[in-house]
């Protein structure tokens, strides 16, 4: 597995607003059998940030703090006040992160199209449409698979903002580590079973939503093998 790297990402969690908005109120999240409490802030233009408070069960968007606050105002472009405390964060997103390969080859149309019938396709805060378009996103980017899929698709509505947000950061390559290593291993031709457990785990349906995304990815090159 690639060492986590820091990376500017203002798309993700960056507002204009001053003041970032809690919507969704305060939920509980597991992921891979680690339970943490979470809130969602929004900002404009489908800006997000999310608190959680269990660094087991990172979002790629996430922010860990020890309580859940009760006020995010922005106190320069480099850091937000939470709670009346400053926190230098806003810049910074460290997530394991897929590089972008040189472009070899091309989604057919009708892959395409299928994708984009998928996207919020399903119930809940993650669609499972749209994690299969997230896995597909991920492997497509590591194996330089072309495609005219971007984040048009999921804003305007069509899916929940938490989950336009995750689409975001698949897009751009950002994951959580299982994700970014289930990517990795695909790309490579074999996954290990280990890896292929771990994915599965991750949600109710999201695992085996997103596997299929990377299976399809991979099948785009066999096609042009």
């Amino acid at each position: 597995m690639s060492p986590d790297r820091t990376q500017s990402v203002p798309l993700l969690s960056q507002s204009s607003f001053s003041v970032l908005q809690p919507f969704w109120g305060v939920e509980s999240f597991t992921s891979l059998g680690a339970s943490s409490k979470i809130s969602w802030w929004q900002g404009d233009l489908g800006s997000f940030l999310t608190v959680e408070m269990n660094v087991a069960t990172p979002l790629p968007t996430s922010l860990f703090l020890p309580q859940l606050p009760t006020r995010i105002t922005r106190a320069s472009i480099n850091g937000w006040q939470i709670d009346g405390e400053f926190l230098g964060v806003s810049r910074v997103l460290r997530t394991p992160h897929i590089d972008l390969a040189p472009t070899a080859i091309s989604a057919p149309p009708t892959v395409e199209e299928g994708l984009r019938a998928k996207i919020g396709g399903g119930a809940g805060l993650t669609p499972e449409g749209d994690d299969e378009v997230a896995g597909f996103l991920m492997v497509a980017r590591s194996l330089g698979i072309s495609h005219s899929l971007d984040r048009s698709e999921w804003r305007n509505n069509r899916t929940t903002t938490f989950s336009a947000a995750l689409l975001d950061a698949a897009f751009h390559g950002f994951a959580i580590p299982v994700v970014a290593d289930a990517a990795r291993q695909i790309a490579h031709g074999v996954m290990t079973s280990c890896t292929r457990e771990a994915l599965l785990a991750v949600g109710h349906t999201s695992g085996a939503a997103l596997l299929r995304g990377m299976e399809t990815a991979q099948q785009c090159v066999r096609r042009a093998a």
